[in-house]
């Protein structure tokens, strides 16, 4: 098998080993709620995965497993980057008690989700869900956040936090 290296992500003007992006898929699962009164079936994002396939997208994902109780449904030919201006976000994200990886959809006519965006960063989820779209995270896949460790190790630094000092009630800078 043929494999070449992926491109470097240019950090400061040195080329890095890092992959500028990774292809995944993602696998969501369609449950029927026959218990329910008011909603039929619910939706779950079971996880991401790498995508080894170098094919187009799957519009409308494709049924992979079927059961009782619903199915399982995989999208593929999604990017992650990683962007410099999410750096903080993805620190924080990293800091969590358990790092996510978060699907942003649209909801289509039949209320089925329809993912679009596959994103590491926090801040970008969230604005999206702040604008309507609904956005379900999953554990960071083990490769995804060694990738992530490494970009933030070579290209981020937290700021340190000064305590800011206190004006003197006096007005005259004089404090007692």
């Amino acid at each position: 098998m043929n494999q070449t290296k992926p491109d470097p992500i240019v950090a400061g003007g040195n080329e890095s080993d890092l992959p500028r992006s990774f292809r995944v898929s993602v696998v969501m699962e369609r449950r029927e709620r026959p218990d329910a009164r008011w909603i039929r079936e619910s939706w779950h994002l079971t996880g991401v995965t790498l995508d080894q396939g170098a094919g187009e997208s799957d519009a409308g994902g494709r049924v992979i497993r079927e059961g009782d109780q619903g199915e399982q449904y995989l999208w593929s030919g999604f990017e992650v980057r990683l962007y410099r201006d999410e750096l903080e976000s993805y620190y924080h994200n990293l800091l969590a008690r358990e790092p996510k990886i978060f699907v942003v959809t649209h909801t289509d006519q039949q209320g089925r989700p329809e993912p679009f965006l596959v994103s590491l960063s926090y801040d970008e989820a969230n604005a999206y869900e702040f604008g309507g779209e609904v956005v379900y995270n999953a554990a960071i896949p083990p490769v995804l956040y060694a990738w992530v460790e490494q970009y933030l190790l070579e290209n981020y630094a937290p700021e340190r936090r000064i305590k800011r000092k206190r004006d003197c009630p006096g007005g005259d800078g004089t404090c007692q």
